[in-house]
């Protein structure tokens, strides 16, 4: 379906740390609302504008809009040892 196909390049214009923790919950969203399929894309539009604007002009010491990197997190149970063998 194309509107998929525009949602998921509209997910990949958020911030990164953003996308990794809210974009299977925001898919579920829109393959559940089938019937407002583009009202959805308009306002994932309006969204990745507020989005980076908050990000950008948010101070970086507040971490509100400055989430985690997920991807770069060690998992619990994993040694420091064991994570940087995976990270090389």
């Amino acid at each position: 379906m194309a509107s998929a196909r525009v949602f998921d390049a509209l997910l990949a214009l958020y911030p990164a740390d953003y996308r990794v923790r809210f974009a299977a919950e925001m898919r579920a969203t829109f393959a559940a609302d089938g019937r407002r399929v583009w009202v959805e894309i308009a306002g994932l539009l309006r969204a990745i504008v507020v989005e980076w604007t908050a990000k950008l002009t948010a101070d970086t010491t507040a971490r509100a809009r400055h989430l985690p990197d997920c991807r770069k997190m060690r998992p619990a149970g994993v040694t420091r040892a064991e994570w940087a063998r995976g990270l090389e």
